[in-house]
């Protein structure tokens, strides 16, 4: 088993630290999100700059051990509840009726997939690394009140 191979998680151990997000790691979850993105949404109309910003706030968010896995995760999220996201983004991504610029913009990035995950499973240390990261809260506030529209 995997987990006997590179041993189980311990107190202290260096991989459950939570250091800063490197290059790879960030390309890394660039090309994980932007396939999952695509299936929702037909294009991506916000500033590719955005990208690093808000996946580094992402990333901070888990240990090293964990950013391995994170591309599984987030295929398992979009598939748990592609329904859902597949009409939230009708109603405020790409193509719809809502401005890019405002309180709904962050969906129109590849990177709200990502937000999304994170907003369910660690919202405490997402929200710390936003602030952190000095990320627009008006981004985060929208992804939140997008997914808890009644659906």
């Amino acid at each position: 088993m995997l987990r006997d191979a590179v041993g189980a998680d311990t107190p202290g151990d260096p991989l459950d630290a939570r250091p800063p997000a490197g290059r790879m790691e960030l390309e890394r979850a660039k090309v994980a999100v932007l396939p999952l993105y695509l299936s929702f949404a037909a294009e991506s109309d916000l500033d590719p700059d955005v990208s690093e910003p808000v996946l580094t706030a992402v990333l901070g968010t888990m240990s090293t051990r964990r950013r391995t896995g994170y591309a599984g995760r987030l295929t398992a999220f979009a598939a748990e509840h592609r329904a859902r996201l597949e009409r939230m983004y009708a109603q405020y991504g790409p193509g719809s009726p809502i401005a890019i610029h405002g309180r709904y913009s962050l969906l129109h990035s590849p990177t709200s997939v990502a937000v999304l995950e994170r907003l369910l499973t660690e919202p405490a240390a997402l929200r710390e690394e936003w602030d952190a990261a000095e990320l627009p809260p008006a981004w985060l506030e929208g992804l939140t009140t997008a997914w808890g529209e009644p659906q």
